[in-house]
């Protein structure tokens, strides 16, 4: 049996246009939507019509609810971020998420909170250490022009935290990854594993998202010089506002005389 598709709903097709409009920037970025009955009365539809748009544009990121005050455009760009490149500028004293933020014209800002813990089994896998075994995490919220953008999680061996000076709040220039460099084992070998999953509601309340939002979660393994893990880094980055760019070489490697 042929199967044909109904026709789209009133909500959906509206939502099209919305969203048209705002990547046109009609409705600019950080500015209010028409209110519900101004977009009812332009679309000759009801309300809950209207509603159901909103909540469209709203899972997928496009705009914000600020209750009592209406619907906003999402006030910061879709930040790229791009694996190969991140640690670049580490020799001029710039951690990763400042150069990515920067380069977009924004303000980064972020608040850390240094911990200590015992290893889950995953976390002894990835470090090479026995489960249980004290670790220093450095739980770290990121901002974009005060918009949150990110959690990220850093697990180090207690004793190599200590050794690097990495358990206090302040790590200095360059971060974490440049003061396990002053200690010898600063990182130079990378992996990274990415999932995709709902938001946790802990971490949709803090990134500020709906429910049935999505995030990127990336486990990042750090390693020196030898191959020995120095930290894992949880990142647990929204979906809608981040986009993952890997770049690489397919050419061949010149052959030797």
């Amino acid at each position: 049996m042929t199967q044909i598709e109904a026709p789209r709903s009133r909500a959906a097709q509206i939502a099209d246009i919305l969203r048209d409009r705002i990547r046109r920037g009609v409705h600019a970025p950080g500015s209010p939507l028409p209110s519900e009955p101004e977009l009812s009365r332009e679309f000759n539809v009801s309300r809950p019509t209207i509603n159901r748009a909103v909540i469209l544009l709203r899972n997928e990121g496009l705009v914000r609810v600020r209750r009592g005050l209406g619907v906003f455009v999402q006030p910061i760009p879709v930040i790229t971020r791009i694996a190969t490149r991140r640690h670049g500028a580490r020799d001029k004293g710039r951690g990763a998420y400042d150069v990515e933020i920067r380069r977009l014209g924004l303000d980064p800002t972020w608040t850390a909170l240094v911990e200590r813990v015992p290893a889950s089994e995953l976390l002894a896998g990835l470090l090479d250490v026995e489960v249980g075994s004290e670790l220093v995490v450095r739980r770290r919220k990121y901002f974009a022009n005060d918009i949150p953008t990110q959690i990220a999680d850093t697990y180090l061996v207690s004793e190599l935290a200590e050794k690097a000076g990495v358990t206090e709040e302040n790590t200095g220039q360059g971060g974490t990854y440049s003061r396990l460099a002053d200690v010898g084992r600063g990182p130079v070998h990378f992996s990274e594993e990415v999932g995709f999953r709902g938001a946790s509601a802990t971490e949709a309340a803090f990134l500020d998202m709906e429910p049935n939002q999505a995030v990127f979660e990336i486990i990042f393994v750090a390693s020196d010089h030898e191959h020995r893990p120095v930290a894992v880094t949880s990142h647990i980055l929204p979906g809608h506002q981040w986009k993952l760019r890997y770049e690489w070489s397919d050419e061949p490697e010149s052959e030797t005389e």
